[in-house]
This record gives structure tokens, sequence and C-alpha cells, in this order.
């Protein structure tokens, strides 16, 4: 699981006063006013290269850089990673590989079950979290379009082992 996972092991600490990290904490503040979260989601603010990530299935960590997009699209990011946690993406993820380890003979048999199924899963729940935040948006009055055009702008891309292409993505949640 951990070679899936984004880590803030690769991400620092913002400075006191930083004005794209007051930026995303005030973002922060007024999402929670918007979108219902459930008690101790916790959202941290640092330096990334990712523009968020959920770690280890309790906290949502955002990017200071997050700030140099639209609010629009910094919005969908936050209700992107809201998604995995709400949908419990984690814990389903947890559960294919305890799954896959307890039903193979051996540890290669394992590895293998894990990586053919690991990744369409993971492909899965990325589209999930995008229908989970383009709903937000629109119930938050934020029009969708905004989020597809966040996939446009870094290009067609290919697939992952963990993400769909950027294309992909954009046109799924313009198909939504």
């Amino acid at each position: 699981m951990s070679q899936l996972e984004a880590s803030p092991a690769g991400c620092t600490a913002v400075e006191a006063g930083d004005a794209g990290a007051q930026l995303i904490e005030s973002d922060i503040a007024a999402f929670r006013r918007a979108v219902p979260t459930a008690a101790g989601v916790r959202f941290d603010v640092l330096d990334c290269r990712a523009d968020g990530f959920v770690h280890r299935g309790e906290r949502i960590v955002i990017s200071a850089r997050l700030a140099q997009r639209p609010k629009a699209q910094r919005f969908f990011i936050m209700a992107h990673e809201l998604g995995h946690l709400s949908l419990r993406h984690h814990a389903a993820m947890a559960r294919f590989v305890a799954d896959a380890v307890g039903r193979t003979a051996d540890e290669s048999a394992a590895g293998a079950v894990i990586d053919a199924g690991l990744t369409p899963l993971s492909r899965q729940a990325e589209f999930d979290a995008d229908a989970y935040a383009a709903k937000l948006m629109r119930d938050s009055g934020l029009d969708p379009e905004d989020a597809a055009r966040l996939f446009d702008g870094i290009g067609p891309g290919q697939d992952n082992r963990t993400h769909p292409s950027p294309a992909r993505r954009a046109r799924a949640i313009r198909a939504l």
C-alpha cells in the first residue's frame, strides 16, 4: 500500500506568513463551511509537488503551491481528496491487498494478484473521487468544467499505475 500512496515525507513546511499557505488555509475554512465533513477530517498545508493527497486514509494534505490555481480548481482538489476519504478508498485498497494475501499460496502469487488488480482499483478510485468532487462543485454553485480545464492544462498524458490520464479524467468529468 505504501508504494501507491503519496507521503508528506517529500513535502516541506511552509513559512509562517506565507501568502500561498494563507490563501489555502482560507480556502479550507470556506470549504469546511460549505461542505459537510466528518468529524476528525484533518487538512494540513505543506509545500508539496502534488497539489493534494490523502495520507494513510486519515488526513488531507494540500500543497501551498495550489494557491497558483484558480479558486474553483482549488475547491475541486480539496473536494477530490475529501472524496477519497468519504468513499473510503484507502480502506478498500487495504482490504483488497489483505484479501489477496489471505487467499494465495505464497508471497509471489499474492504479489501477482495485487499487481493485476490494484491498478484498475486505484484508477477507478480516481474517477470516483473526481465525480464526487464535481458533484460538490455543482452543489456549491461552481462549474465542474473548471475541473476538466485543470486536467486539460496538464496535457493529455498517459495512464500510470495509480491514475488515469488527465485527458481521460477531463472527458469523464465532462460526461457527468
